[in-house]
């Protein structure tokens, strides 16, 4: 059992110790057939792989089938030592400190750092219940980038003219008081259809909904006891009715955003929000627990080309999904 980064190193040198470990924290009770859940396997020692031995079944497939790190040619040492890295520092590590670390170029470490943002998304999320902080804000590039030198009177002109907020990361927050995990979505509009959509979603119906006094709760949400704090008139806290937890949540992940990466689109906006709720969600566990949390739930392998152009790859050898 390793504590640190260093200890994580030491005990898996090379490919064989790193798939065995893999395997023990993926089917600690015996391998089991990724395809039709058989639980009797053989093993193909020399090419470090198994075969399904049911007659229906017969497939062979290796210990990352289905992972982040199938078919990846870079090592699994290396995938692991990132995987630890991307959980462990409290605001993120860029590509490039990433690429300098382990020793791949920029650009993979890029696009492994995107694929474990999309495994540490929640599958299945349950209903959020009891007292909900609601708040929303924006996590790309501020308003003031477009309109810099630009007339105020033609500033006015592109604000009243239905003003696109798309690329400027609208995202809403939602904080259950009783756990204090958090949860983020993003949306391509700052509306209060969006909203509503995310906090029903999200929500159980009777639960307490405490926001500030925006204009985009104030309808659709008479399933909720809903209550407000009115931050124009410096009002924080009345009671016990506040979005202190959430807005907590927004300094952690804007000075983590602001410091390590500068700036992010929105085009991959919501796999940063899974990455830094992961971690705020996980802050009350050891740095060594919570990288053993984040492989046993790295399932999905996220493809360059999805990527890149929102395209889906057919991968060959890749388990249908259960129904």
């Amino acid at each position: 059992m390793f504590k640190n980064l260093r200890e994580l190193i030491a005990s898996m040198p090379d490919e064989k110790t790193c798939r065995e470990y893999i395997a023990q924290q993926r089917w600690p009770d015996g391998v089991i057939c990724p395809y039709c859940g058989c639980d009797k396997i053989y093993r193909i020692v020399e090419r470090d792989r198994y075969k399904c031995a049911s007659k229906d079944c017969a497939k062979k497939f290796s210990v990352t089938i289905g992972l982040v790190f199938q078919d990846s040619k870079i090592a699994l040492s290396k995938w692991l030592t990132a995987v630890y890295l991307a959980t462990a520092h409290k605001k993120g590590i860029s590509s490039y400190q990433l690429g300098k670390d382990i020793g791949v170029s920029q650009k993979s470490a890029w696009f492994m750092l995107h694929r474990i943002r999309e495994g540490l998304r929640e599958n299945a999320p349950e209903m959020l219940e009891g007292i909900i902080e609601s708040d929303e804000t924006y996590m790309s590039r501020k308003f003031a980038s477009d309109f810099k030198g630009l007339p105020p009177e033609e500033v006015e002109a592109i604000r009243s003219n239905n003003y696109n907020t798309k690329n400027k990361g609208a995202v809403v927050g939602l904080a259950e008081r009783k756990t204090k995990k958090v949860r983020i979505t993003s949306f391509d509009s700052n509306n209060a259809e969006n909203l509503r959509s995310v906090i029903k979603k999200n929500v159980a119906p009777n639960s307490d909904l405490f926001t500030d006094e925006s204009f985009l709760y104030r309808k659709g949400l008479e399933e909720f006891f809903h209550a407000t704090v009115n931050h124009s008139k410096r009002e924080w806290v009345r009671g016990i009715i506040h979005t202190n937890n959430v807005e907590n949540f927004w300094s952690v992940m804007k000075r983590g955003v602001y410091g390590i990466y500068h700036q992010i689109s929105y085009k991959h906006l919501q796999r940063y929000c899974d990455e830094y709720s992961y971690r705020y969600n996980s802050r009350k566990l050891r740095d060594d627990q919570r990288f053993i949390v984040a492989l046993q739930g790295l399932q999905g392998r996220l493809s360059y080309n999805k990527l890149v152009h929102g395209k889906e790859d057919k991968i060959k050898g890749n388990p249908k999904k259960e129904k």
